[in-house]
């Protein structure tokens, strides 16, 4: 396992990001988004954070208050938000590393949760932790869950708050816990991608600056017998859902995996014809 995390190029092979990701938990990707990516995504959501004030607005828990930061800007529903967020869901890196990751654990993978995460100055560094613990009834050994990847929209350094990892922490015993010098920054450049397990360490950095936001866009894949995180028949309108690429209107969960998640004991598609 190595020290820092590896810097490797979107064109890369699934296979390949594949081998990195087993070895290190993380890497960090370049050029994943387009130029034209990265200024149409950025324009398509600065109507939604203008509109949206920081904290968390309905938190299920009061631990969620602090874990998702006080001076955070967060917002979900991406698919509904961004046309560009559908080309990246229909297809991209993340959707040939979930192809080798995910799908010989299932039929068909979902899209977990997609997110807007802009901290602000003053913001505190997130508690670490792994995505996977939202399920912790599947008890290991277990299959690979999850793939997930942070987008920097704008740069990311450790003063704004770039993304705390923990190379190698996917193959640690659960309890264990991070000593600083294992804690790396995800320090990249707009357009970059931080790709990570869903068992590997992370959490946002702090923001010690007092005037720049720290801009991404999160989101993974799930297998596909998992209930996801966000609940996307809510946060993006089925009206909007029926102007989408099949293949996003099915990682958003318009197909059935096998029994599971059918309408009528058939296929969720027949809604959006």
């Amino acid at each position: 396992m190595k020290n820092e995390l590896e810097r490797i190029d979107s064109s890369t092979s699934a296979k390949d990001m594949a081998v990195v990701l087993r070895r290190d938990g993380a890497a960090i990707v370049t050029n994943a988004l387009s130029a034209q990516q990265l200024v149409s995504i950025n324009h398509e959501l600065d109507v939604a954070i203008a509109e949206t004030a920081p904290g968390l607005r309905n938190p299920t828990n009061d631990f969620f208050v602090e874990f998702y930061g006080k001076r955070t800007i967060r917002i979900d529903g991406l698919p509904a938000k961004s046309r560009t967020f559908w080309t990246i869901l229909e297809s991209s890196f993340m959707t040939r590393i979930a192809d080798e990751l995910l799908l010989p654990n299932c039929d068909d993978y979902l899209l977990n949760t997609g997110q807007l995460i802009q901290i602000g100055p003053g913001e505190n560094a997130q508690l670490l932790h792994r995505d996977e613990d939202a399920w912790p009834h599947l008890k290991p050994p277990k299959p690979q869950l999850q793939v997930e990847a942070m987008f920097a929209l704008t740069d990311f350094t450790v003063e704004n708050g770039a993304t705390q990892v923990v190379p190698g922490s996917h193959l640690w015993d659960p309890e264990r816990v991070a000593q600083p010098h294992e804690i790396k920054r995800a320090e990249m450049l707009a357009g970059s991608a931080l790709l990570y397990l869903g068992t590997t360490m992370h959490g946002g950095g702090a923001n010690t600056t007092t005037d720049q936001w720290r801009r991404g866009m999160f989101f993974g894949f799930v297998v596909g017998w998992l209930r996801t995180e966000e609940n996307t028949f809510l946060t993006v309108p089925i009206e909007t859902v029926r102007a989408m690429p099949k293949r996003v209107q099915e990682v958003l969960g318009y197909k059935a995996h096998g029994g599971i998640g059918v309408v009528d004991v058939g296929s969720p598609m027949a809604l959006l014809t």
